[in-house]
């Protein structure tokens, strides 16, 4: 039995006769702080991996099986993890900037202070995840679902998060000035403290949400339900006119 992994453009990154599974030696590559950047790893079973600090950039994991892997501080920047199975995975610190994880699996996913700017995070299901801190800025939510998620603290600023679903969702002290939050379902969220200074909040289900000192100043309100919201000290003037650009009018 041989184990070969190749880079994208077919060149041979990695072989070696081995009886290891291929996430054993992914363990060992990452341990020995080998470079697999631009590795073909499609369809790929790595549940349960210990890939800490692995060098993953511009890899393509499309419907990998990475459940319950330990993959923090990974570098996945640019990685193509559409369709990937990630629930249970230890992210902290990972960089996927930039990476594509359309329509992947994140549930109750570890992502506290992940680097996440500029992914495609589209149709996302990542209810119950932890992504205190991480950043986030110009990712792409729409569409996603993120209920019940931590998100203290982390920078969603200018993120497109059209109908995205944060019910339920820990959003104090975040960063959402200029996001795109149209038709988003933000009932029962806490947004204690957040900054949604700019942000297109059209058609927002916010009801029953805590909005206690957050700042809506200059914010698109129109059609947003806040029914039962906690609006104690607010911050902040809405906009009067809707913003220049954007998918509402």
């Amino acid at each position: 039995m041989s184990i070969e992994i190749r880079h994208r453009d077919g060149r041979v990154l990695f072989f070696s006769p081995t009886t290891k599974e291929l996430r054993e030696v992914l363990a060992d590559l990452a341990h020995e702080g080998a470079d697999l950047s631009g590795a073909q790893l499609d369809d790929a079973d790595l549940a349960h991996s210990d890939l800490e600090e692995i060098r993953l950039s511009g890899a393509s994991l499309q419907r990998a099986r990475l459940r319950n892997s330990n993959l923090e501080e990974a570098d996945l920047s640019g990685a193509d993890l559409t369709g990937a199975q990630m629930n249970g995975c230890n992210l902290e610190e990972a960089d996927l900037s930039k990476a594509i994880l359309a329509g992947a699996a994140l549930g109750g996913a570890n992502l506290e202070e992940a680097r996440l700017a500029g992914a495609d995070l589209s149709r996302v299901t990542a209810s119950g995840s932890n992504f205190e801190q991480a950043d986030l800025h110009d990712a792409c939510l729409a569409g996603a679902s993120l209920a019940r998620s931590n998100l203290e603290k982390a920078n969603l600023a200018a993120v497109r998060a059209e109908r995205v679903n944060m019910a339920a969702a820990n959003l104090e002290k975040a960063d959402l000035r200029g996001a795109d939050l149209s038709g988003a379902d933000l009932s029962g969220a806490n947004l204690e403290r957040a900054d949604l200074r700019h942000a297109n909040l059209a058609g927002a289900d916010l009801s029953e949400s805590n909005m206690e000192r957050c700042d809506i100043g200059e914010a698109w309100l129109d059609r947003a339900r806040m029914d039962g919201a906690n609006t104690e000290r607010m911050r902040g003037e809405p906009a009067r006119t809707p913003p220049a650009t954007g998918p509402y009018r």
